[in-house]
């Protein structure tokens, strides 16, 4: 699998505490990135040619124009998903069950948004909902009102996915958020805690770990992340903030749908920095064909959302869920 992007960060929460009105949670204004090593990814196999399967593909999933390529990408079985697919389909894993369907590429390059930490700060979880999409939305396990709040989400087209806590090099589990996956913890409570943070979350089509810099680089870790994973039918995305993160490693070699995330929005909380990596986004959108990306309920990535999604469509991209992209790039049909 393509580990995309090189560009890492550091840190994230600041402090979690309970109060009154639920959690609390405090960012760090900066999160100085982190360049990963020349070998701290993998190298990129030969990109597939959508102009080669093209034809092939309904009008629903057609894959980018010729000059765009994907990497590492078998678009020849990738088929349009159902508007909607029955729970009660046989044999049906839940990350297709739960998968909404994605806008028409139409040869456009598609951009995938995962908004992080959802849940716990009331006044970014509420901003984050009303934004166009369809996004993913990454949710706390151990957040208030959860089917509530996932429910609003739903209801107003996003997809969605558990944001699992994982050991974070110098952060205390205040940090992390409750129950995290811990490399010193016996592998049945990391497991035990693994299942019931994937159980809280109602309609998830997977996960992504939040922070990890300890517990993504840890091979056994991943490797129970991996085989739950599958075992539950879920699909993985690395938020690769570690270089040399065993994330998709394991899940690609369990046969777990996965993709790793090329940008992230807000490093830092700057507008400035924010703008460049929307544009960043973009160019690695039309130089791959899709691009996948992590953003966080704060007020200035808020404020540049609000005002850079709705203008995707004018501007030739496709907004898709990341069920979609994970299936482009694995190679996988979402349609029943």
């Amino acid at each position: 699998m393509v580990i995309g992007g090189r560009r890492l960060i550091l840190g994230g929460l600041v402090t979690l505490s309970a109060g009154a009105v639920g959690w609390k949670l405090g960012f760090s204004p900066s999160a100085n990135p982190v360049t990963a090593a020349a070998g701290d990814s993998p190298a990129a196999a030969p990109p597939a040619s959508p102009a080669a399967a093209g034809s092939a593909l309904p009008p629903s999933i057609q894959p980018p124009a010729p000059g765009i390529a994907a990497p590492n990408v078998t678009t020849q079985n990738v088929a349009a998903p159902p508007a909607s697919v029955p729970a009660t389909v046989s044999g049906l894993p839940p990350w297709r069950r739960n998968a909404i369907r994605p806008p028409a590429v139409d040869g456009r390059p598609a951009i995938t948004i995962v908004i992080d930490d959802l849940g716990v700060i009331r006044n970014g979880t509420a901003r984050t909902l009303v934004l166009p999409g369809p996004l993913t939305l990454s949710w706390f396990p151990f957040a208030p009102r959860l089917a509530e709040q996932v429910a609003e989400g739903v209801a107003r087209g996003h997809e969605t996915t558990l944001h699992m806590p994982m050991q974070a090099g110098p952060h205390s589990e205040a940090s992390v958020g409750p129950d995290p996956l811990r490399v010193d913890l016996p592998a049945a409570v990391n497991l035990a805690r693994l299942k019931t943070a994937l159980a809280a979350v109602p309609g998830i089509v997977g996960l992504n770990n939040h922070m990890g810099t300890v517990a993504t680089r840890d091979a056994a870790l991943m490797e129970l992340v991996a085989q739950e994973t599958k075992s539950q039918g879920m699909l993985f995305l690395d938020s690769v903030v570690i270089p040399h993160s065993q994330g998709v490693k394991r899940c690609d070699a369990a046969g777990v749908p996965t993709a790793a995330r090329d940008e992230f929005i807000d490093n830092t909380s700057s507008p400035a920095d924010i703008a460049r990596a929307l544009a960043a986004i973009e160019a690695h959108a039309v130089r791959t064909g899709h691009c996948i990306a992590i953003g966080h309920p704060r007020p200035h990535t808020l404020d540049a959302l609000e005002a850079w999604l709705p203008t995707l469509h004018g501007k030739g991209f496709a907004l898709w869920p990341l069920s979609a992209t994970v299936a482009w790039r694995n190679g996988l049909p979402l349609a029943a």
